[in-house]
Formats: C-alpha cells, structure tokens, sequence
C-alpha cells in the first residue's frame, strides 16, 4: 500500500511538485503512518475542517491549496469519496469561516460534522464525553466507522426527512450489539466510567462504593409502582400547569400549600400549614423542581417549563429525571447526598420490631467521618465537616426520599438510627448512582 501512495504522490509531482510536497504531509499529518485501510470519513473530515486549518498552516490561501492537494492525491488512489470531501463547497465553506474568526472556523466545522452524518449523536443511553477513555474512543470511533458504511450503503442519508432518526437508531443497535465476550461497546462504556467515578483521586468519599461496582454499572429499572411514587412530583407538576400562584418572595401560594397537604396527607408545622416553609415535604420537590429545571417563575406564578411539560406525561423519563436531580448538584451538598445514598444502598438491612439495635451508628455520624476522611471540613478542629451543614444536607435529601416513599425505620438525620431503602427505593439510588457515575466527563 505505502507503494501506492508513493506513486500516486510521483504522479502529482510531475504535475505540481509543490502540490505533491503539501499533499504527502498532508497525508502523513493525516494517517501517520498508517496503511490506507485506516482512513475513514471522520477522519478526512476532521483533518480539512479542524487540523488543516487551525494547526496545519494559518493562511487562508495554503488551506484550500493543501485541502485541493490531499484531493488529488486520493483520486489518484481511487478514494474518490475522500477526494470529494477535500474539494466539497462544504470545505470551502469551513476554511473561509476561519478566515472570519477561530470561533466562527470552529462553529462551522461542528455544523458540517454533524451534518455529515458520521459523527456518533448522542443517545439518551449515552451522551460522549469531550475527554474519552480508551473504551470510549473505541465505540466512538468504530461507531463512526459503521455510520459511514450506512451512508455508503444509503441506509442513512444524510439531509433527507427523518435521517436523524434513522441515525440514532443505527448508532443504538450497533453500540448494544454484544460481541463474542457477551459484551457490547455501551457496557465496556460504562464500566469505564463508572471506574473513573468511583477512582476519582477529588472524590475519595465514592470509595465506598465499589462493592456496588456491577449494580452501579447496570444500574436500575423504574420498579412497578414508579408512578405512585412519583405521584406528589406529578402533582406539582399538574399545578404548575395551570400555574401555581406565588408569594411575594416567591413561595407557594398557602392555598395550594394546605390543598397539597390534604391530598397527600402530609403534616405540618403549625397546622394548618401558612406557608410552604411549614411542610418539609413541599420544600424538598419544590427544590427538586427546580434543580430539575422542570419549572420556572413567571411573574407572581410557578410555571412548567418546556421540559417539565414533556417530564409531565412520562413516567419513566420522570424517574430518571427525579433521580438525577437529587445529585444535581455541587461541592459538598454533591458529596454529601452520594454519601448518604451510598450508605444506605451498601447497608444491608436492619433487624425491625423486637430485634432492632439501638446501639447501631447512626448515617450522619458515618457520613460525617467519610466526608472527614474525604477532606471536607480540614480547616476545622476536628477536622471533619460542621454538623449543623451536613444535616442540613442529609435532612433535606432525606425528606425528599420519605416524601417518596423511598425510605423507611426510624429517624433519619442523626435522631434514633439508620434507616433502610425501600424496594422501590434502592432502585431510586442505584438509578440516581447510575446516572452520575456514568455521565459524561469534562476531564478525568
């Protein structure tokens, strides 16, 4: 093969030498090395519309010199669909946008890229990161590899109504597709993510997880009775489709408040309720709400959002919306509501009634010496994180998960012992764990 591209390149040479010069480093920068069988669509497009122009050479003339170049070259080689992609109106069109700005170059090369058809899209089964480990550059890039055979075969065309659809469903059944281990490119991502997130060397509270590696990996189904649980978030969401009234500092309306409370036969403090603040249950999925970003205010009024709409009329993807906004968050409110759900999913359960243990350690102590030893709280005397914070925290989770159902036994936050997971609420947490563990990453 290396013999055909040096004739092909000798070829070029008789007929522009300087072309022949550009097209072979070109080539090199492009393949390094490698045989032709290596190449691939994504490839040659992501060496004309980002390498050639933002690391090959910054004159706007030299770019479509080279671009044209690598062109004639794999015509010479008969890759004419190669050829095509060097010399397309869509190439034309990228390297003139940066001429414009390296904003405008990158904007345009994301645009064409999608557009091509051989960029992997995302999935609601998998979202790819922008840093990938060995496992996740495997799927993508064979991914990648399948798609463009697809359009070869005209299975998927790009542009025509629907090709999208059609895409996604490509990408989908190749990712799941087991390989002769029983294993597909979907599971060895997200075993590899879910290792990087236990092993984060910033997250050392998650080490107490890894008995749970295989369940955190898999993850949770939405159980049978997902719709009764999620009845109370369902039931906010109907008043925010109406429009929920709002006080001038933005709580619920008493009205809907102490309506909410009968329904659900949730108590309060005082009683009858004056206000959101007195009923915990409505401050945990009001919050929830929001971090959800299923609501929005407008005006004096609590409002869905075009998501919450969508969240409303689905339960399953309700669940996992629920689920992965109670780990929504940031810092030490992140870390401690993953230490309170891994506490409560690694624990086994708990004698009740008459073989109860009264001398069992109660979660904010356990919590508050992992998040200790973690390095929150360093700068205080005893080196472990203020009491009064972390039970904020966990009190506000836990009020969350009991509104749901999702917990059961004896008080939660530091008053009378663990508690346990209800069936329905260990598939919450694992699910909860799950989409943390295995969302895409920023940097590892």
């Amino acid at each position: 093969m290396q013999e055909a591209i040096a004739s092909a390149l000798a070829q070029l040479a008789r007929l522009d030498a300087k072309a022949a010069q550009v097209a072979e480093t070109a080539l090199t920068t492009l393949n390094a090395g490698d045989s032709l069988e290596s190449l691939s669509q994504y490839g040659v497009q992501e060496f004309c519309w980002y390498v050639l122009p933002v690391r090959f050479t910054a004159d706007s003339g030299d770019r479509t010199f080279a671009a044209r170049s690598l062109g004639h070259v794999f015509t010479l080689l008969n890759l004419d669909r190669y050829a095509e992609i060097c010399t397309s109106n869509a190439t034309d069109h990228v390297l003139h946008a940066y001429s414009v700005s390296h904003e405008t170059g990158l904007a345009a090369y994301h645009r064409a890229m999608r557009a091509s058809g051989v960029e992997p899209p995302d999935l609601p089964e998998l979202t790819w990161g922008s840093a990938l480990g060995s496992a996740e550059i495997d799927a993508y890039q064979a991914t990648s590899a399948a798609q463009e055979l697809a359009i070869t075969l005209e299975d998927i065309r790009p542009g025509s109504r629907g090709w999208r659809t059609t895409q996604a469903q490509q990408a989908r059944a190749f990712l799941t597709q087991p390989d002769n281990q029983g294993r597909s490119h979907l599971d060895r991502v997200r075993e590899e993510r879910v290792r990087s997130w236990l092993g984060s060397p910033s997250h050392p509270h998650r080490q107490q997880l890894w008995p749970l590696l295989g369940q955190i990996i898999a993850g949770s189904e939405p159980p049978h009775n997902a719709a009764s649980a999620l009845a109370p978030v369902r039931r906010l969401l109907d008043y925010a489709d109406e429009g929920i009234g709002l006080t001038q500092i933005g709580y619920i309306s008493p009205t809907a408040v102490r309506e909410l409370c009968a329904e659900f036969d949730w108590p309060s403090s005082p009683s009858p309720a004056r206000s959101e603040t007195d009923v915990m249950q409505l401050i945990a999925l009001h919050k929830l709400l929001r971090a959800m970003r299923a609501v929005r205010r407008s005006g004096r009024r609590l409002v869905l959002t075009r998501r919450g709409r969508r969240l409303h009329g689905d339960t399953e993807a309700l669940w996992h919306a629920v689920a992965q906004g109670i780990l929504d968050t940031d810092g030490f409110e992140q870390a401690a509501t993953e230490t309170l759900l891994g506490l409560l999913l690694v624990r086994s359960p708990r004698p009740t009634g008459n073989h109860a243990r009264d001398d069992e350690p109660d979660i904010t102590s356990d919590a508050r010496r992992i998040l200790a030893d973690a390095g929150w709280g360093a700068e205080s005397p005893d080196g472990a994180p203020d009491t009064p914070q972390l039970q904020s925290v966990l009190i506000n989770a836990t009020w969350l998960l009991e509104t749901l159902g999702f917990i059961d036994g004896r008080d939660q936050a530091g008053e009378g012992g663990p508690r346990q997971l209800t069936k329905a609420g260990r598939a919450f947490a694992l699910t909860a764990t799950h989409l943390s563990a295995t969302a895409p990453a920023a940097s590892f």
